[in-house]
């Protein structure tokens, strides 16, 4: 009987370690205006260890295309994120079926890539719509994730992103690139020094007016 209360609760354990973290689809506005392009941003959040991942989206291609990020390859493809170390990532699957409105992107990191943890952004998908574009969703429709060890997490899809498109609404800002992201970085780390520098200039002379001669 002592087995089997054991092993339950190992099954336990492993299904909440399963569960930890989540992957989920944003983007800046929802409300796409008609004939105009937009971004979808598939993220992570508090994922454990990882090393590659299996996913497969679905959006209508009906309503709206998928702008391909590699035109060497054979079909339309995603852009990679920063969650994975993209130095050392060996890229087995990235493509669309245009037709289902299906993408699958396989990918694993490789030596001397470190396990990936936490959270960042996994991929980027660029569309376009249509003058005529209607209400869609965009949705996951698996996410797997495997360890260096080779184990694997399987995470339950989400609610969709949903959509709405109408000629009034206003063009989606564009995503800030890695390098705007970088020189905000810097200035906001220089602005500290500057302002500690001053802090610290100012603090002997207060110092001094505490003591009278």
């Amino acid at each position: 009987m002592k087995y089997i209360v054991c092993i339950a609760a190992l099954l336990v354990s492993l299904s909440a370690f399963a569960e930890q973290g989540r992957i989920y689809l944003n983007t800046s506005d929802p409300h796409i205006k008609t004939g105009s392009e937009f971004y979808v941003d598939v993220m992570v959040e508090d994922l454990p260890e990882v090393y590659g991942v299996q996913l497969t989206l679905n959006y209508d291609a009906k309503s709206i295309t998928l702008i391909d990020q590699d035109t060497k390859a054979k079909g339309a493809a995603l852009e990679q994120g920063h969650f994975l170390d993209e130095d050392h990532l060996y890229t087995l699957r990235n493509q669309a079926d245009s037709q289902k409105g299906q993408i699958q992107y396989i990918v694993s990191q490789v030596a001397p890539a470190k396990s990936a943890v936490g959270s960042g952004r996994l991929a980027r998908l660029y569309f376009t719509a249509p003058d005529n574009a209607i209400n869609t969703e965009i949705s996951i429709q698996n996410a797997e994730f495997g360890t260096r060890k080779g184990e694997k997490y399987v995470y339950t899809p989400k609610a969709p992103l949903a959509l709405s498109f109408d000629a009034s609404y206003q063009v989606q800002d564009k995503p800030a690139s890695g390098n705007q992201i970088w020189a905000f970085s810097l200035a906001t780390v220089v602005l500290l020094i500057i302002l500690g520098g001053l802090l610290m200039r100012k603090q002997p002379a207060a110092s001094h007016a505490n003591h009278p001669a």
